[in-house]
């Protein structure tokens, strides 16, 4: 213990000065600034510590500075947790991660890609570093970003970029930046000299759809529509009452009259002929005498003979 006062006072207070750095309360250079604060702050003796204590408040700059001038502070710690607070990353590292995930190259080159998934990894790794108590986790938890930061830019190249970059298995982030870098430079330079074959390339990277056959161009399908709409709205269908059509080319009467050959009604059938065949005789009501006292009617089993017999005592 005597040994390690000793070595650290034996460190000049200048030097212990040059550990930290100015900060104006951006989040991704908060998590630096502490860590190099903290540095210097143990590798400090018990007497330097208020003088390196007092030197850390004269760094802070911009939103910083006027944030800590309100508030009052008796030690580092105090200090530490206040600026954790305030300039933090305030996203939960499960929304971070989420952003990480949905990084993909747009119409962009590799550099600016790059850029920011490393803007969102750092934002990740200050989060995670922030918030873990264990620092025996730490470790562990930042090559799992990593890792994942490492996966997400292979995954998020173009085709033609990602499938060569793959094939040489980079084990870190940056390695795989480098040699994305050098095949887009490549791949840039060859479609300079060869345009047509440039587009063959980004053709055969195309993800090929099943499709459907179709008598015209697709694009047209809105003009056709229009135009179809334009001539047929003064059409009327006497048939089925509906517009658009006519009745010599209504669907629903082409219809019924096909199932109505297929299939004829019974009621619609011809009768076969009788030649002793005569319509049932029909009482017409005049009075109410006749409605309480009708006429009767002869039997179905009746021949002719029996029919006008039955009339003539009727009468």
């Amino acid at each position: 213990m005597s040994l390690k006062l000793e070595k650290n006072e034996n460190i000049q207070i200048g030097t212990l000065f040059k550990f930290i750095k100015t900060f104006d309360g951006t989040r991704e250079k908060l998590n630096s600034f502490l860590t190099n604060c903290d540095n210097a702050i143990d590798l400090a003796s018990d007497t330097q510590k208020p003088i390196l204590f007092k030197y850390i408040l004269s760094q802070l700059e911009g939103k910083a500075e006027v944030a800590c001038s309100i508030k009052e502070f008796d030690s580092w710690d105090q200090l530490n947790s206040f600026l954790k607070t305030q300039f933090g990353e305030r996203k939960h590292y499960a929304h971070l991660m989420t952003e990480l995930r949905e990084c993909q190259q747009l119409n962009e080159p590799v550099n600016q890609f790059a850029l920011r998934l490393e803007t969102c990894l750092s934002k990740l790794l200050t989060e995670v570093t922030l918030s873990n108590k264990k620092k025996s986790e730490l470790v562990g938890r930042i090559a799992a970003m990593e890792d994942l930061a490492l996966h997400t830019f292979l995954i998020g190249l173009k085709p033609e970029i990602s499938n060569l970059v793959r094939s040489r298995n980079p084990s870190t982030l940056n390695d795989a930046i480098n040699f994305a870098v050098s095949e887009e430079k490549i791949l840039n330079s060859y479609n300079k000299r060869n345009p047509q074959s440039s587009t063959l390339h980004r053709i055969a990277f195309k993800p090929q759809y099943p499709s459907r056959p179709s008598n015209h161009d697709v694009n047209s399908k809105p003009q056709m529509a229009k135009q179809y709409d334009r001539d047929n709205k003064n059409l009327f269908c006497r048939y089925c009452k509906n517009q658009g059509h006519t009745i010599e080319t209504c669907r629903k009467r082409e219809y019924n009259n096909n199932r109505f050959k297929a299939n004829p009604s019974p009621k619609y059938q011809k009768q076969p002929y009788q030649e002793n065949y005569k319509p049932a005789r029909v009482n017409c009501v005049t009075s109410e005498d006749d409605y309480y006292n009708p006429e009767p009617q002869p039997s179905t089993s009746t021949n002719d003979t029996q029919y006008d017999e039955t009339h003539d005592l009727n009468e």
